[in-house]
């Protein structure tokens, strides 16, 4: 009884150090008064909204490009192409 109750102790430790880790992945890199903290979550926010829009139009801008290629190669060279799937 008394192994399983240090088995269950160990347990509970090894669970508690996980959660601790999870949690300060989340947690601010650099403490932080706790009034600037509102400031630098919409910073960070903002930050995400920026870079999120900057990678959907990095993605639009390489579809504009393929489809121009597609165009250049087809209508003006005269290269046909062909994908048989199988």
């Amino acid at each position: 009884m008394v192994a399983s109750l240090i088995a269950l102790l160990e347990d509970v430790v090894s669970g508690v150090s996980v959660a601790r880790q999870v949690a300060a992945f989340w947690m601010p890199v650099a403490p932080v008064p706790v009034v600037l903290a509102p400031f630098l979550a919409l910073g960070s926010l903002l930050t995400l909204a920026l870079l999120s829009g900057l990678a959907a139009s990095s993605l639009a801008v390489l579809l504009l490009a393929l489809v121009a290629l597609y165009l250049l190669l087809t209508e003006v060279l005269g290269i046909s192409l062909e994908i048989q799937l199988r």
